[in-house]
This record gives C-alpha cells, structure tokens and sequence, in this order.
C-alpha cells in the first residue's frame, strides 16, 4: 500500500515535471516571435525607405546618372529659348546643380525656386567675348538689365516646375517620411522591450533565431514583389520606363544589403543554440 510520503513524493515530481510547461506555454512562443517579425520586417522596410526613396541624396544621384536629366530639363529649355539663350549654354554641371536644389527644395517641403543666374552669367561672358572684338562690351548696356532678365528666367521657369502634380509630391514626401519614423520609433521599442524579455526569460537566442530568419524571408519577398510591380508600372510610362527600372534595381540592391544581415544574425543565433546544447 502507498504511503502518504510516497504519494507527496510522487505529487511533487509530477508538479516539478509540468512546471516548465506552464512557464512558457507554446502560444507565449508563437506570439512573441510572430510580434518580433513583424516589428523586424517593418524595422528593416523603414530604414530601407529612408537611405532611398526618402532621401534627397539618393534621389539627386539617381536623377543625375539617369536619362530623366535630360526629359526634366527640356522645359527649362523651353523657357530659356525665349529669351535667346542657346540650350548649349546649360552645361552638364549647371543641369546638376539645378537638380539639386531641386530635390533638396521638394525634400525640405519647400516649392521649387531655382536660380537660373549662373546660366545668365555665362551667356553675359560669352556675350562679352564676342563684343570685345568690336572693341565693345556689356558694361555699355543699361545698369541691372542681367539682373532683371534672371528675375524674369527664375519666374517664368519655376511657376511652370510647381505644378499640381509637384505639390502633391511634397505633401506625399512629408507623410511619409512622418509615418515611417513612427513606425520606426514604435518597432524600435518594441524589439528593444523584446530583447529584455527575452534575455529575462532566457528564450532570446532561441526565439531571435527564428525571428530573424523568417523576417529575412518576409522582408526579401516584399522588395521582390515591389521590384516587379514597379518594373510593370514602368512599362506604361515611355519616358520614365529607364528611370523606373533604374531606380527599382538599385532599390533592391540596397535592400538585399539588409535582407543578408538579417539571415546572417539568424544563422550565427542558431549556431549559438547548437554550441549550447552541446
């Protein structure tokens, strides 16, 4: 017959072997992993769209080193044939310069205002050399008539930049570039208070593992499904097609940057796991 010290002693080994079990509970697994790849994903799309799309440096080099230079300045060109300056007079140096104020202007929230007093300045030089061999020169035409022809190219030029199209560019911009930091923000935090749980509980290597490996997966089929959208879209465009598939490649490739970091530090946390069960 058992006794009452067996039976206790029985009880407490059977308490002993579920007590890990309650601890941590399977759906307490599922939940913290599935939140951390959520905030991982998010985390990694955000920094993405901030060193690209959302930053005025990566935009003005892709504007420069593409054929959009030359469709965006045929307007300013327009504009300044009417006041007989040749289009050869705009250097590849003055297009890039006017590009970046342009972007850095609709970056900053602010409607485009080039100035156009550069151009102006190198068709007076020209000007000048050609006089100087009749023995003449500008200096003899009225006082502040250069001044007053860049006014003119810097008026008419910029109110046909700022279109409505532009205006709803900048506010685009601004809306963005705030909902991304607050997403940044609130995934920030939330990994951060994820990593101290983890740690705590003494779960992080096996539950991080997870999470960075699955966030890779999730975030690489996310850049790939934009790539090809963006590439179709870009069919339907003539003009910007080269542009649209220029800007998508290097858009993946900056992502793939982080989509390898993330597998990374999901293998090297699974090695860890095997080094420790060892």
């Amino acid at each position: 017959m058992t006794t009452r010290s067996e039976l206790r002693a029985q009880r407490q080994e059977t308490e002993a072997v579920e007590e890990p079990v309650t601890k941590t509970p399977a759906r307490h697994h599922f939940l913290f992993r599935l939140w951390g790849i959520i905030c991982l994903t998010l985390l990694a799309l955000g920094l993405l769209l901030n060193v690209t799309l959302l930053n005025p440096n990566f935009v003005k080099k892709e504007i420069t080193s593409s054929s959009l230079e030359s469709i965006m300045m045929s307007q300013v060109n327009s504009s300044l044939t009417q006041y007989g300056i040749s289009t050869s007079v705009l250097k590849k140096s003055d297009t890039d310069k006017l590009i970046t104020q342009a972007v850095d202007q609709i970056y900053a929230g602010e409607k485009i205002n080039l100035d156009f007093s550069s151009v102006v300045n190198s068709v007076s030089s020209s000007v000048d050399s050609q006089l100087a061999q009749y023995g003449l020169s500008t200096s003899m035409l009225p006082a502040g008539s250069s001044s007053a022809v860049t006014n003119n190219i810097n008026s008419i030029v910029n109110s046909q930049l700022n279109t409505p199209e532009v205006s709803q560019l900048i506010t685009g911009i601004k809306i963005a570039k705030t909902s991304v930091n607050i997403i940044l923000v609130i995934c920030l935090i939330s990994l951060v208070l994820l990593i101290i749980r983890g740690v705590w509980q003494r779960h992080f290597v096996k539950n991080f593992s997870w999470i960075c490996i699955v966030a890779s997966i999730l975030y690489t089929v996310i850049i790939l499904v934009a790539h090809t959208l963006a590439i179709q879209a870009g069919q339907y465009q003539a003009d910007l097609s080269p542009f649209i598939v220029q800007v998508a490649n290097d858009f993946q490739q900056q992502a793939f940057s982080g989509s390898l970091l993330m597998a990374g530090v999901g293998i090297g946390l699974f090695i860890l796991q095997l080094v420790k069960r060892r």
